[in-house]
């Protein structure tokens, strides 16, 4: 059993939770229902590496070599996808905006900028490779926590592009009226607090 690989990716399933609180919001899984797909699939993954890692062994280094840059390369390639998408979204924001609505266009944004950082994380370059067998296998179970991350974080941004993108079509081919946007079912302005009648 690689006890290194149970311990990391159950630390990783419960820093999920937290990051999906900060990065995306929990109040976001009621008003687009399909991002609990990218939320639990995080979390399955990770569950599935843990019930693997009690089933192998630590590699010796000639072995876990090839396999720490198939997640280097896996890592750099989303680093690279998101950053891309990053700027054409900056670039055509005022055109995301007409179709997404302001807060929607915002929080696409910051999603995809949350993964890019996540895979910039999963690839950042090293200097020191540890020689010793199992540092090395170590260092990828670490590095494919964040590299998870990203994938499911982009995910989210996707899923809520095509939520509204659907919801932007129907208003369209529906007749709505209003500024696009200003009808979204998920997007919730709270009530303001009135002081009680005396």
């Amino acid at each position: 059993m690689d006890h290194y690989a149970v311990a990391i990716y159950f630390l990783a399933g419960i820093g999920w939770l937290y990051a999906w609180r900060a990065i995306v919001g929990y109040d976001w899984l009621r008003q687009v229902p399909l991002l609990w797909v990218a939320f639990i699939g995080c979390l399955f993954v990770l569950a599935v590496n843990i019930f693997l890692a009690f089933f192998s062994s630590v590699p010796d280094f000639a072995t876990e070599l090839p396999i720490y840059n198939y997640v280097e390369t896996n890592a750099t390639t989303v680093a690279g996808l998101t950053l891309a998408i990053a700027i054409f979204v900056v670039v055509t924001f005022d055109k995301e905006v007409h179709v997404l609505g302001t807060t929607t266009a915002r929080k696409f944004l910051w999603l995809t900028l949350w993964a890019f950082l996540f895979a910039v994380v999963g690839c950042l370059p090293l200097y020191w490779v540890p020689e010793r067998t199992g540092w090395l296998t170590v260092l990828r179970h670490l590095k494919t926590v964040p590299f998870t991350y990203s994938l499911f974080i982009l995910s989210s941004a996707m899923i809520v592009f095509l939520y509204e993108t659907r919801h932007h079509v129907e208003e369209e081919v529906g007749g709505g009226r209003g500024e696009p946007g200003s009808r979204r079912p998920h997007i919730h302005t709270p009530a303001a607090v009135m002081p009680p009648h005396r």
